[in-house]
């Protein structure tokens, strides 16, 4: 008798693309999800939310959580809930190519600085080494 998956398997199968398992997980997978409909009806959802952001189609987002949210068994309820608390902002980020990466790093970067800087400097030095690390970056 094959042992069970271990939960990060599992979980590694249900968040890959089908077509980026390996033929044995594949059929693993086939065979846990005809043991359960609660995770049948979860993957499907974690799916189609995949392509909704992958394909970057926003305005799918409100009929998905509307389905999941329907859904009893696919414990997925309160991840969509969430999404509803900001869904303009959320719809608009997986609408559009746009996205903060650089504005993040350059954040973090300073934030960094900042933290090595703690205690040992009053602030005209700090804001003086933030703007030439800033100003250091610019393409």
């Amino acid at each position: 008798m094959a042992r069970p998956p271990l939960p990060r398997e599992a979980t590694r199968w249900i968040m890959s693309h089908p077509d980026h398992l390996r033929d044995d997980d594949q059929l693993r997978l086939k065979t846990l999800l005809a043991l359960s409909p609660e995770l049948t009806a979860a993957i499907t959802h974690v799916r189609t939310f995949a392509s909704i952001m992958t394909n970057r189609e926003g305005e799918r987002l409100r009929g998905w959580i509307a389905d999941v949210c329907a859904d009893q068994q696919c414990g997925l309820a309160s991840f969509a809930a969430g999404l509803i608390a900001d869904l303009d902002a959320v719809v608009f980020g997986m609408s559009t190519e746009c996205f903060s990466g650089p504005v993040e790093g350059r954040i973090n970067d300073l934030k960094a600085l900042k933290r090595s800087m703690f205690g040992r400097a009053k602030l005209p030095l700090l804001r003086k080494r933030l703007l030439l690390a800033a100003a250091s970056r610019r393409p």
